[in-house]
């Protein structure tokens, strides 16, 4: 457990940082957005687009690992999907569904980019394939999912402006389209695929960004936390216990049960799948009008309790 800790209270260490800053006002107006834009727009994306174009491409797909880490997935968001719609959640009875699906994204789409990346990174460099193909699974199937779900139900709407005309896979298209992580993963995909070389001024220049993705993630990730209340209600509480208990455990089942990829690789998915929720299904949520209280205060939460999970759960699997 000791060196467990020597890994996680420094990660943790850092969102702590974010959170004084934010806390005591030394930041300027505005510059958690501006933090924020430089680890999406540029830190990430070099991070990612590295892990993916220096690996071959045989060596990223793992489709036990794939199927896997989706059955679990996508079990679990139907699970908090159904219960969202039929009023559980301490939601009303036959609540709508996109507010359904706001939910079940906050129970199944972890903070891997920010926290994971980081985590793994100073666990073992050479697991953070698996967590670009976890990445690559989030963003392809349970936020595009979410984001039709949520399209459909605001067409349905009749006192709420439909956020497309027709079709909803348009926009969700066009969105992750526009995406630097996507556009980054894909760049490395074309890299690996055709096993080119990346030139040193790219390469080094890509690096030094990847440098910097780590530590001013975390930190960003505390800033944030400023601004989010700390409370917990029932349905604060069902949302956190979904992403922090359920959603691992059944992730755990999928990979060392059933599919059984690499020990190591099914690890890191749990790892993964143990993280607490991301911002962005705060922010889609809100871009489709749902109610985002519930899922601020459960994104809080969820962060500070996963201190503790964390640690336990690397412990549990043994990567450290």
């Amino acid at each position: 457990m000791l060196a467990v800790l020597e890994v996680t209270l420094p990660v943790f260490a850092l969102v702590l940082c974010g959170h004084v800053a934010s806390g005591r006002r030394l930041l300027p107006d505005r510059a958690v957005e501006g933090i924020n834009a430089f680890v999406f727009h540029f830190a990430l994306p070099a991070m990612l687009f590295r892990v993916v174009a220096q690996r071959p491409i045989a060596e990223l797909l793992d489709w036990r690992y794939i199927f896997g880490y989706l059955a679990a997935g996508l079990a679990a968001y139907l699970l908090v999907w159904r219960s969202a719609s039929r009023g559980r959640f301490g939601l009303p009875q036959a609540a709508d569904r996109t507010r359904a699906a706001a939910l079940a994204l906050h129970a199944t789409h972890g903070n891997i980019g920010y926290l994971g990346l980081a985590l793994v990174a100073e666990l073992d460099p050479m697991a953070l394939p698996t967590v670009a193909l976890t990445i690559i699974c989030d963003i392809f199937v349970f936020i595009a999912l979410s984001m039709v779900l949520m399209e459909l139900g605001a067409m349905r709407q009749d006192d709420r402006p439909a956020v497309s005309s027709r079709s909803p896979w348009l926009p969700v298209a066009r969105s992750l389209g526009r995406s630097p992580l996507v556009l980054s993963i894909g760049a490395g995909l074309l890299v690996s695929i055709a096993d080119l070389p990346v030139p040193a001024a790219i390469d080094n220049f890509t690096r030094m960004l990847a440098g910097a993705a780590g530590p001013a993630a975390l930190f960003a990730i505390g800033a944030a936390l400023g601004a989010q209340p700390l409370r917990i209600d029932r349905q604060v509480a069902a949302l956190v216990f979904a992403k922090l208990v359920l959603y691992p455990v059944a992730v755990a089942a999928s990979l060392f049960l059933l599919f059984r990829p690499d020990p190591m690789v099914a690890a890191v998915g749990v790892l993964c799948a143990a993280l607490p929720a991301a911002s962005n299904s705060f922010i889609i949520a809100q871009r489709y009008r749902v109610p985002t209280e519930a899922i601020g205060a459960a994104t809080a939460v969820g962060t500070v309790l996963s201190v503790l999970s964390i640690t336990v759960t690397i412990w549990l699997l043994g990567l450290r």
